[in-house]
């Protein structure tokens, strides 16, 4: 029996779509639907299907015939504390390295927007004031912890390096040196990293073990003054803490990609402030995104076929 494969990505163009099809010519059949399909009908063709493209939700696929899920995202939250962590059969692999690029070019350009107060003047745009501020800094010379070190967390290593910048790494377990990065500490020394660091930046996947994990304590121990970033997970940070320590001056400025909700509830302070910076989730996207998706699932489908290791796969 030929394997079925679903594709529920809209981001895929025609050309990617020629792509697949030439790949599962002669050994698998395909559909594709609307990746917005209602649950009825996703879960109906989720029945039929061997391969699952795209972000299916976890619980849709209990009982099904699924034996590979391929995500469109780096997360896979919802997957973790089920039944598929117990099936040997099944397989879930992530976008890891699909959207690198573009998170730590999204995180270089809030750190200049942030230290070159660029946000204000666009604001200022708006009411055609000529006004400069009072201070204007340089990430020259600045130190940054990056708080998960995979492979966003890499890119965003290696362009700061380059911009002058001293990285520190944070990571659950040291392991050997790091090519981009000046130091490295172990999770159970977070405290002591970001304390060292003019900016933090937080990559890390949101579960249960880093849920609130940036509270009041972690606030504190950073430096007076220092930018905070979140292109992670909005349940990685307990966003009042955040608002205090924004309010107060004991945090300069946040880029904030991620919220605990999305969209970011209208009636959050965050919004009004001058020294935030929001993006809506965002920090992913890119014209080349899909293109690098698509290479990624061709080389899973092959992988499927030949029996090989899949790219990406996650450990449940």
């Amino acid at each position: 029996m030929k394997p079925h494969v679903l594709v529920a990505v809209n981001g895929f163009t025609e050309q990617h779509m020629e792509r697949i099809r030439q790949a599962l010519s002669g050994w698998a059949s395909m559909e594709r639907i609307d990746e917005e399909t209602s649950e009825s009908v996703f879960r109906e063709k989720i029945s039929k299907s061997h391969i699952v493209v795209g972000w299916p939700k976890a619980e849709w696929l209990a009982g099904s015939p699924v034996r590979l899920v391929q995500l469109g995202s780096v997360g896979y939250d919802a997957f973790l504390g089920n039944k598929h962590q117990d099936d040997p059969s099944f397989t879930l692999c992530n976008a890891s390295g699909v959207m690198s690029v573009a998170v730590a070019e999204h995180l270089i350009a809030m750190m200049f927007a942030l230290t070159r107060r660029i946000s204000h003047h666009i604001r200022d745009m708006s009411k055609h004031s000529w006004s400069r501020q009072s201070e204007y800094e340089e990430v020259y010379g600045s130190t940054a912890c990056i708080v998960g070190v995979g492979d966003i967390g890499t890119e965003i290593a290696r362009r700061l390096r380059l911009l002058g910048v001293r990285t520190i790494g944070v990571r659950r377990e040291i392991g050997e040196s790091h090519p981009y990065m000046d130091e490295m500490y172990s999770s159970s020394r977070i405290k002591e990293a970001v304390a060292k660091a003019d900016h933090v930046i937080l990559i890390l996947p949101g579960n249960a073990q880093t849920e609130k994990l940036f509270d009041y304590k972690m606030f504190a121990s950073m430096k007076n003054g220092a930018y905070f970033y979140n292109l992670a997970r909005g349940s990685i940070v307990d966003e009042n803490v955040l608002h205090a320590a924004l309010i107060s001056g004991r945090l300069k400025g946040a880029g904030l990609d991620v919220f605990e909700v999305e969209p970011l509830p209208m009636e959050s302070p965050l919004w009004e402030m001058d020294n935030v910076i929001i993006t809506p989730h965002s920090g992913g996207r890119s014209v080349k995104e899909f293109d690098r998706f698509c290479h990624l699932l061709l080389n899973n489908l092959m992988n499927y076929r030949e029996g090989k290791p899949f790219l990406n796969q996650v450990n449940l």
